[in-house]
């Protein structure tokens, strides 16, 4: 076979290139300390080691969301541990307050610093994480407390609704008391307030088609048609407009039900869920014959539980029920559905692939105060029991002892115990929930190791045998630069 001038030259250039790559691989592999760099190296390792790195991306962001939940959550308890010894300031002015030798003007000077009190819980509701509330539910950019006047009542007959609003503003409590009886906005009502703990009393005049007392600088507006008696030592009508701090945030308390399909049937949703729960019909019928034959969803439908049957018209699901009732009409068909939409005032942050924790609350289920309703035309208080309402008993606590109220007095420091249990409760269930982060963070770190050792394995190389390569690479490049140009250097005129 005779070989060409050409073909040596091209045959020298090639090997001279080939081993001049190869010194650069192992160059680039000793200056990255890494065994893997291209698939090409090795590609099993290579698939692993884009596993490991998205899981140690996806694992960085779980410690993130843990570590900026344990930020949430560590302020959320430091704010309920000092409002726990603000509830403890409280109950001993209240106690001293109760104390039968003490004038109208001492009670007065102690509703003075209760009033500082609440204004030191109002700055602690509306807390702030990084600029958001972190009492609000959703509403983050919302504070989620706000000052404001409500209305106590001493008249076990006057019903809870019967005071619409209370507008205006007053820096001290008002004592309202009706001077003669009637129906509010039929009748003439006389009545008297005052603003000094009852030192100087001012008369005014409901007439008829009225429904609000002026009392000065605030107002308070009665429900048309409330009946109110004159007030005397042995009882009768009377109110006491005082501070009260209104809550502004949202809440999970209300359920929404979306129907599809040709029913007309009406719907309720009663319990507690944290998802849209999908009922399904499985059978035609009537909401007046029953039984019901449904199947539910959990994951919006991916799955079903089926042959659920309901005697009535009360359609059991996890979490809660949803029941039909006659509306413009009374039958459904198989395949009507309907969607349990819950309101969720709750921020989670994802801290593993199966589970979230919730950062934030809702403060009216912490702290209480009033709160408007959605849907609702004027705020009542929440929660509705008194004795776990810290914001409202406070309220109450002020306009008592700022109108030398003793039986009231008294009656808000028996319901300070219970109040106090109630934050402590509350307290415990963000520990709760701090320690389930701190737990997780431990899980994560060592998942973290776990995958960073791992990935070590797959791509990080030796030092020794790089170093080995490296210099075999080079001894090669050198042989290859060397016979290229002794051969390239050869001529038949040497032998000739």
């Amino acid at each position: 076979m005779r070989i060409s001038t050409n073909q040596i030259f091209n045959m020298s250039l090639y090997n001279l290139n080939s081993s001049m790559s190869r010194m650069a691989e192992a160059n680039m592999r000793n200056s990255a300390q890494k065994r893997v760099l291209v698939p090409s190296d090795d590609p099993a390792a290579m698939g692993g080691i884009i596993n490991c790195r998205s899981f140690g991306l996806e694992t960085d962001q779980y410690i993130k969301n843990i570590k900026t939940a344990s930020s949430w959550l560590s302020l959320a308890d430091g704010v309920l541990q000092q409002t726990s010894t603000d509830i403890g300031r409280i109950k001993e002015l209240a106690e001293q307050a109760a104390t039968g030798t003490l004038t109208a003007e001492q009670r007065r000077s102690i509703g003075q610093n209760l009033r500082g009190i609440l204004g030191n819980l109002l700055n602690k509701s509306n807390t702030e994480f990084g600029g958001k509330s972190i009492f609000a539910g959703h509403k983050l950019d919302t504070n989620a407390y706000e000052e404001t006047l409500h209305a106590t009542t001493t008249d076990p007959n006057l019903p809870a609704d019967s005071v619409v609003a209370v507008k205006g503003g007053s820096d001290s409590s008002v004592d309202i008391r009706f001077t003669s009886g009637g129906t509010v906005g039929t009748d003439t009502i006389t009545y008297k307030y005052s603003s000094d703990g009852g030192k100087t009393w001012k008369n005014g005049t409901l007439n008829p088609g009225d429904t609000e007392l002026d009392l000065g600088p605030a107002t308070v507006e009665l429900k048309n048609g409330t009946a109110v008696t004159e007030h005397t030592d042995e009882g009768g009508t009377r109110l006491i407009v005082r501070p009260a701090l209104e809550y502004k945030g949202d809440d999970n308390d209300d359920l929404n039900v979306a129907t599809y399909g040709e029913t007309q049937v009406n719907t309720k949703a009663d319990g507690k869920f944290h998802s849209d729960v999908l009922v399904q019909i499985d059978k035609n019928g009537d909401v007046n014959t029953p039984p019901i034959t449904y199947s539910y969803s959990l994951d919006n439908g991916a799955t079903w539980v089926h042959s659920n049957v309901s005697a009535d018209t009360r359609l059991e699901v996890p979490g809660g029920s949803l029941t039909l009732s006659s509306g413009a009409g009374s039958t459904f068909s198989k395949g009507d559905q309907f969607v349990i939409r819950p309101n969720t005032a709750d921020l989670r942050l994802d801290i593993s692939q199966s589970r979230s924790i919730r950062v934030n609350n809702v403060g009216k289920e912490i702290f209480g105060g009033i709160y408007t309703r959605p849907g609702a035309s004027n705020p009542t208080p929440s929660p509705d029991e008194n004795n776990s309402n810290l914001f409202e008993t406070l309220g109450k606590l002020i306009g008592y002892v700022e109108t030398n109220d003793k039986e009231g007095i008294g009656e808000c420091v028996a319901g300070l115990k219970k109040v106090h249990e109630h934050v402590e409760m509350k307290a415990a269930e963000i520990g709760a929930r701090m320690n389930r982060a701190a737990s997780a963070e431990k899980l994560a770190d060592i998942r973290k190791d776990n995958n960073t050792a791992l990935l070590s394995r797959l791509e990080d190389a030796d030092l020794g045998e790089l170093l080995n390569e490296l210099k075999q690479s080079e001894l090669i490049y050198e042989a290859v630069a060397r016979s290229s140009r002794m051969i390239n250097q050869m001529s038949i005129l040497n032998y000739m």
